[in-house]
């Protein structure tokens, strides 16, 4: 019951969110500036977007092999597509990043084998995401533009998560806070966190390893933040580079706080907001934020036909939602 009021919450949100975009909208205008959209936009943006979710595919497949080397990536790429539907359209209270766990969990019922990978592409991803943002915003002096105090609190932020990672990795940091949590093992949660440690420090002790996940996941970022500037050059919108790689990954962020469905409405009004920080008309910022969504849409589709075409996905949904790693 919990979890359909949290999913109602978030449906709320999100249609409030949009709702409130659409009102203050100038419509003739963005009619205009919509028929004017170059005829090479939406086919662009939307095989960018879908590389994305391949080279997401790529990163995770980084992590789970090396638990399970037998795990071919289309395969993977199959079951990514069904997570990406799930995570960011679908109204569901089952996650995507739920469905790709309990894909690899049922084969031998291991969670932290399941989960880690996840887990750990999760962060990585988030906290080269924040190193992109945080020096796109020095490099191009927008510190007054954005606020000098969320430049830094996300400086800070970073700081924290690359020291977290560290002690993490390092063998020196990791065994003494590890032996410290082992008095504790008694309890099923600590115990968990245990072997997701385990499992993490596996990953991170591996310099190769870890810079093969960094690259994926700054590809993957910026490929993101060039779907943006696509939309807006086909729009005719003059904006640089730069102003992108300061506003999307905020608004991206802004998207992965989990108040919505799949980031949509907090990530339209977070990229109207900033862009017009940036000097970007309304309508303009508006037109931008909103020609993501079908972008976004169409680059899913493939993970709704996999999803209705293969009946197992069915019975997976319903075990993943049964599942101990629910």
């Amino acid at each position: 019951m919990k979890k359909y009021l949290l999913l109602a919450t978030k449906i709320v949100v999100s249609l409030s969110l949009l709702g409130y975009l659409l009102w203050q909208l100038d419509w003739p205008s963005l009619i205009d500036k919509a028929a004017g959209l170059s005829w090479w936009t939406m086919p662009l943006g939307v095989s960018i977007l879908f590389l994305t979710l391949f080279i997401g595919t790529l990163r995770w497949s980084v992590l789970l092999r090396t638990h399970y080397p037998s795990f071919g990536t289309l395969l993977l790429f199959r079951h990514y597509l069904v997570a990406t539907l799930f995570n960011n359209i679908l109204p569901t209270a089952t996650g995507g990043d739920l469905i790709r766990s309990f894909y690899i969990y049922r084969h031998n019922r291991d969670a932290v084998s399941a989960v880690s990978p996840i887990v750990t592409e999760r962060v990585i991803g988030l906290v080269v995401l924040l190193a992109i943002n945080v020096a796109a915003i020095y490099s191009t002096d927008s510190v007054p533009i954005v606020s000098k105090t969320l430049w830094s609190t996300l400086t800070l932020i970073l700081a924290g998560a690359i020291a977290f990672l560290t002690l993490i990795a390092l063998p020196a940091t990791y065994w003494p806070l590890h032996r410290i949590l082992e008095r504790l093992a008694r309890f099923r949660l600590i115990g968990f966190i245990l072997r997701m440690g385990e499992a993490t420090h596996g990953y991170l002790k591996h310099p190769a390893t870890l810079l093969i996940i960094v690259f994926y996941s700054a590809t993957a970022q910026l490929l993101g933040v060039l779907v943006y500037y696509i939309l807006a050059k086909g729009l005719g919108v003059d904006i640089s580079i730069q102003v992108t790689l300061v506003v999307i990954p905020l608004a991206f962020m802004a998207a992965a706080l989990p108040i919505s469905i799949g980031g949509m409405g907090v990530r339209e009004m977070a990229t109207v907001g900033l862009l017009i920080r940036f000097g970007i008309a309304e309508n303009d910022a508006a037109a931008i934020a909103l020609f993501y969504i079908p972008v976004l849409l169409l680059a899913s589709l493939p993970g709704l036909y996999i999803y209705l075409s293969e009946s197992g996905n069915r019975s997976l949904l319903k075990e993943a939602e049964e599942s101990r790693i629910n």
